[in-house]
């Protein structure tokens, strides 16, 4: 199956973005395959392990919660890299999810998985930590 979807992505063709729909794929699909084995390099988390750490010493939970996090941060990621290449099938690979003007190919360059342009990803950024500053208030 993963050969017929790439063909049908690299008819594509020739994009204004970074460079042709296969190019694209293939550069998602790579970073793809990296963030998926850094997920499965990391030791199993349980939820478990949050009760057993109260019998372990403080930096034990600090631990744990740095790991939780990294593997959250890594999904997040693998769930980005899927979208994009979602709206590369769909055609819209490149366009700002938030605005509809079309992303700079320097941020594209930079993250292949970006949805949304400089300035809608900046307010979304602020708006998210207006929240979490109101939240921790």
């Amino acid at each position: 199956m993963d050969g017929m979807l790439l063909q049908s992505v690299e008819g594509i063709g020739e994009t204004p973005f970074v460079g042709s729909g296969g190019e694209i794929w293939e550069l998602l699909q790579a970073e793809k395959e990296e963030v998926s084995r850094d997920i499965l390099a990391g030791r199993p988390l349980a939820q478990d392990d949050a009760v057993q750490s109260m019998d372990d010493e403080p930096s034990a939970e600090s631990d744990r919660q740095i790991e939780w996090q990294h593997r959250e941060s890594l999904e997040d990621r693998l769930r980005a890299i899927n979208d994009a290449q979602d709206r590369l099938i769909d055609g819209g690979y490149g366009i700002c999810e938030e605005c509809g003007s079309p992303i700079g190919a320097k941020r594209l360059l930079a993250n292949p998985a970006a949805a949304f342009c400089v300035v809608c990803q900046q307010a979304i950024e602020q708006e998210s930590a207006r929240g979490l500053f109101a939240y921790t208030l």
